[in-house]
């Protein structure tokens, strides 16, 4: 979606001015978009806290448009370290990415709890996996 900001969306937030669109709906799911990629200003990504002005171009990718369905794959180095009906700790070695994003499509953490057979979550893209690790970390 591309849209030119008008004089009434001018000084607003990045973050603020796509959760008002009703195809994004809430400030969570516009600070993804920012952060996954999906968000330029102008053909250039931006901070969520940016100021935008009048006549700049957004363009974005709506998340029912983005999220697509997850075919399971075999990621190396992913182990299943604990699994009971509360809790699945897997060891993540570096240079894996935790959710699938722009540049990211496959080969992802989330791909490979697909892969064994592990659901949650509202999101085919992010399956209820909490954590803290980067894709350079390596951890539990």
């Amino acid at each position: 979606m591309i849209v030119e900001i008008r004089d009434e969306d001018k000084e607003n937030r990045l973050d603020l001015y796509l959760a008002s669109r009703p195809e994004i709906g809430s400030r969570t799911a516009a600070e993804r978009l920012i952060a996954e990629g999906y968000v330029t200003v102008d053909g250039m990504q931006k901070a969520k806290s940016y100021r935008l002005s009048v006549g700049e171009i957004v363009a974005y990718e709506p998340i029912e448009v983005r999220e697509q369905k997850i075919e399971p794959e075999p990621v190396d180095g992913v182990v299943v370290i604990h699994d009971d009906k509360h809790l699945l700790v897997v060891e993540k070695p570096a240079g894996v990415v935790v959710h699938p994003s722009k540049g990211h499509e496959s080969g992802t953490l989330v791909h490979a709890l697909t892969d064994i057979g592990i659901k949650g979550g509202d999101s085919a893209f992010r399956p209820g996996i909490v954590h803290r690790l980067d894709r350079e970390t390596s951890g539990l």
